[in-house]
């Protein structure tokens, strides 16, 4: 980053912000039901591994191919803009160092109680190696005859151990977005307090309701470095990060065996960077990542990076005294946009 000429150079001011992969931390295996291998009420083993099997294989070639519209057929909600993102950027880089690796070797699988439709199943992959989490899946089938997809994934957190879930042959019961009655708060709610802890912290209204956690502490922490960073004073640096819920993508929940439930939701976030009028956060100091969405936006003074976060949490049944936490989380940038005007700057 360059400041006008009265001001020292900004260095580095955006290293490091994207790093939140959450790996190296490799958590504890998650122990839904350990009972026999997973056969729900409505979905039999078999038909579950045919479904995953057919995810797979499309999503192992829409990498392959770095193709977005390629997703389609076996991914949907956040899952298909998540990794539409991921792609164009392997793409923009031929690298896809950055596409996060969805092994869909299972552990567990967690199958839907209710005939009927919309369907949700929930699945915990092996662990990929190399200290990466288990990942979280969200699958779903809308239709009776339209295909099982990908809804949603999250990397579960270091040492996180999910809550059991119904026996095998009774499967899971889903749990309505709206439903505040048999929980502490709805999974609606649930999403949108999280959101605001985000965008909130400690001044949260929802800050005592809300498990601390390793993801708002990287937030924190990044937040903390990059005001530390050289010139930022003398550029009058301003920093802000806000989340709101995906207006486009209810959360979806199963029952736990507790009376509790597993969420998972969608989230906005945005992370807001504003240096004086006519300095300037250069290409050169935003992260790869950054680069490949900014395309070829001019320089500018302010640079908004939006994100697109998965987030799984635990929420306990009414009249628990238990805090909601997170469970798993994936952080995904999705857009980059240059907002200043420097049109009056020499």
């Amino acid at each position: 980053m360059r400041g006008p000429s009265s001001a020292p150079p900004v260095a580095a001011l955006l290293a490091g912000l994207l790093s939140l992969a959450l790996t190296g931390c490799a958590p504890g295996p998650p122990a839904p039901d350990p009972g026999p291998a997973v056969v729900g009420a409505v979905v039999t083993e078999e038909q579950e591994r045919t479904i995953i099997g057919r995810v797979a294989a499309s999503l192992e070639k829409a990498t392959a191919e770095r193709d977005p519209a390629a997703l389609e057929a076996r991914t949907t909600g956040p899952a298909r803009e998540l990794r539409a993102s991921q792609l164009e950027v392997a793409r923009l880089l031929a690298d896809d160092d950055r596409v996060t690796d969805l092994p869909m070797t299972m552990q567990s699988v967690v199958l839907p109680a209710e005939p009927g439709w919309p369907r949700t199943s929930l699945a915990v992959s092996t662990s990929p190696g190399r200290g990466a989490a288990p990942v979280l899946y969200a699958f779903e089938q809308r239709l009776a005859r339209g295909d099982y997809k990908l809804w949603a994934w999250a990397k579960l957190l270091r040492g996180e151990t999910l809550p059991r879930f119904a026996s095998s042959e009774a499967g899971a019961a889903r749990v309505p977005a709206d439903d505040e009655e048999s929980l502490t708060m709805s999974p609606a709610q649930a999403v949108a307090a999280y959101a605001d802890v985000l965008s909130e912290g400690a001044d949260s209204a929802f800050a005592d309701r809300i498990q601390d956690d390793e993801f708002r502490v990287l937030l924190r922490e990044q937040e903390a470095a990059q005001r530390e960073t050289d010139d930022w004073r003398a550029s009058d640096g301003r920093y802000s990060f806000s989340a709101r819920p995906d207006r486009d993508a209810a959360p979806r929940a199963m029952r736990v065996v507790d009376g509790g439930a597993i969420v998972m939701g969608a989230i906005d976030s945005s992370q807001l960077i504003e240096l004086q009028e006519c300095a300037t956060i250069e290409r050169r100091s935003l992260t790869e990542t950054q680069r490949a969405l900014h395309g070829e936006q001019r320089e500018s003074n302010v640079l908004r990076t939006t994100f697109l976060d998965v987030v799984a949490l635990y929420v306990p049944a009414a009249g628990s005294e238990e805090q909601v936490r997170l469970v798993g989380v994936e952080h995904v940038a999705v857009d980059v946009e240059s907002t200043g005007d420097l049109s009056g700057c020499g």
